[in-house]
């Protein structure tokens, strides 16, 4: 064999190698959390008891981005309510997915250990965003949240094969509720809102505040 067969070879034996750890590599590559989490309940529940698993999965999920996205509202948000909502939807979701995990322990369900993709992607589109922009994406994105989970509880509570689960989501309904409230009552109050509107608002309270202080 010449010199340049030798080569010729040898490359296509190279490039076979590139091609079967490429194949190895995305064979192997990493699952959705959300996938990997439905997966290994497959294997310990039935049919209704992996949609029972699903259903918790979902809360979980949910919970995680709204701490996610309150954490970061709460010292990028433009106004004084929105940074207020943030820092009530953290603190009581935090306690809410507490609660769930601890319940899906006893249950042996396994939750998702973290956002899926298409929830980073939300989560981006939301820092993306500046000024009364920003307030407006998050509360928009919290109430769609708090619409869907609603939603999945009120079906838990009629439709869980298992009663605890039933009476989990039964038990979480009327807390989700309130906040949603809170923050209807929040976007309404800024979904017409400009920056200027907000600058003006802000320097008006301040003025207002110091006239105050003079009194005083």
């Amino acid at each position: 064999m010449n010199i340049m067969n030798k080569f010729t070879l040898n490359a296509a034996v190279l490039c076979l190698g590139v091609t079967l750890l490429t194949s190895c590599s995305n064979s192997h590559k990493e699952e959705d959390p959300k996938t990997e989490a439905k997966d290994m309940n497959e294997q310990k529940f039935d049919s209704q008891g992996e949609k029972d698993a699903d259903r918790l999965s979902e809360a979980h999920m949910g919970n995680l981005y709204e701490i996610m996205a309150a954490e970061n509202a709460s010292t990028k948000a433009t106004t004084g309510e929105v940074k207020k909502l943030a820092e009530m939807i953290k603190t009581a979701h935090t306690k809410m997915d507490k609660d769930l995990m601890e319940f899906a322990a006893k249950k042996n369900i396994t939750l998702p250990a973290d956002l899926t993709d298409d929830e980073k992607r939300k989560m981006d589109k939301l820092t993306e965003k500046s000024g009364i922009d920003y307030d407006k994406e998050f509360t928009e994105q919290m109430k769609n949240k708090h619409e869907d989970v609603i939603k999945m509880l009120e079906k838990a509570s009629d439709k869980a094969e298992d009663p605890d689960v039933k009476q989990f989501a039964a038990n979480t309904i009327p807390e989700v509720r309130s906040h949603l409230t809170m923050i209807e009552a929040c976007w309404n109050n800024i979904k017409d809102m400009k920056d200027n509107d907000h600058n003006n608002h802000t320097d008006n309270k301040d003025h207002a505040d110091h006239k105050d202080h003079v009194k005083k």
